[in-house]
């Protein structure tokens, strides 16, 4: 009897086992690709006529393009496709090698919002061991969380019940990815999910209200350090995948905190 029950434990351990591996196999998806919106192979020389250059260093080369850092602007490098164009859920894909930077970070905005700061929506970060997803709508950027955490005379007391209040909008992960080689990531967003895939695996989810901002207009990327080479970069519309609520579970469970 008592052997039976152990063998039959050890079965549903396995099935479980099985499941997460399928979906850290890559077979998971939030959404379904529809109307290409935005792509580019950056085969040229400038970053004009379809990206427009913030600060940092932003150049193109051999099919890939360059951000670094400037020390002197006390803030990372970025670019943001142009013209702008309104998405609400979609699905961004691209190449990326992250050359000594510190980080690099996919941005979605909306130019017209003011609850936060420069219109700050989602973000979705690589760094060497770590990736993670946030909602900067109702988190780090709301305006009175930007605005506090900015003020010299916020206490570390108050800057920590700030942090607290809004842990639920962002998630981080552990990642094994080899950013110092050719990764293909493509971040998904429908509704008030968002999922990161790294070479087809899953590597950071996120479910949180300010995901479901309905008029994000702006698309680019910001890096801190130096340097990120991003190539091969395409934008979807998206639909919900009709799979995703029988494998969310085995999905979440895959990832590495």
């Amino acid at each position: 009897m008592k052997q039976g029950i152990r063998f039959a434990l050890a079965f549903v351990v396995m099935c479980l086992a099985l499941k997460q591996a399928k979906a850290a196999e890559g077979s998971a998806s939030l959404a379904v690709q529809g109307k290409e919106m935005f792509a580019d192979d950056f085969a040229r020389a400038d970053m004009k006529p379809k990206w427009r250059v913030g600060k940092g260093f932003v150049s193109i080369a051999d099919g890939a393009a360059n951000f670094a850092e400037n020390p002197a602007d006390h803030h990372g490098a970025y670019a943001y496709v142009t013209p702008n164009f309104e998405y609400k859920d979609v699905i961004v894909e691209f190449s990326v090698k992250l050359d000594g930077a510190r980080a690099c970070s996919l941005m979605m905005n909306d130019t017209k919002y003011k609850g936060s700061h420069a219109g700050h929506i989602l973000r979705a970060m690589l760094s060497p061991g770590k990736v993670g997803l946030a909602d900067w709508k109702n988190g780090a950027m709301k305006l009175e969380i930007f605005d506090k955490n900015k003020d010299p005379n916020t206490s570390a007391e108050e800057k920590k019940k700030l942090h607290d209040s809004i842990k639920d909008t962002s998630a981080d992960f552990k990642s094994e990815a080899d950013f110092k080689n050719w990764q293909t990531v493509r971040v998904s967003v429908v509704g008030d999910e968002m999922l990161m895939t790294i070479d087809g695996k899953p590597a950071a989810y996120l479910k949180s209200e300010g995901v479901a901002h309905p008029s994000k207009n702006a698309i680019g990327f910001e890096v801190g350090g130096k340097t990120v080479l991003v190539k091969d970069m395409k934008v979807w519309e998206a639909t919900a995948s009709p799979e995703w609520s029988a494998q969310r579970e085995a999905v979440v469970a895959s990832l590495q905190k």
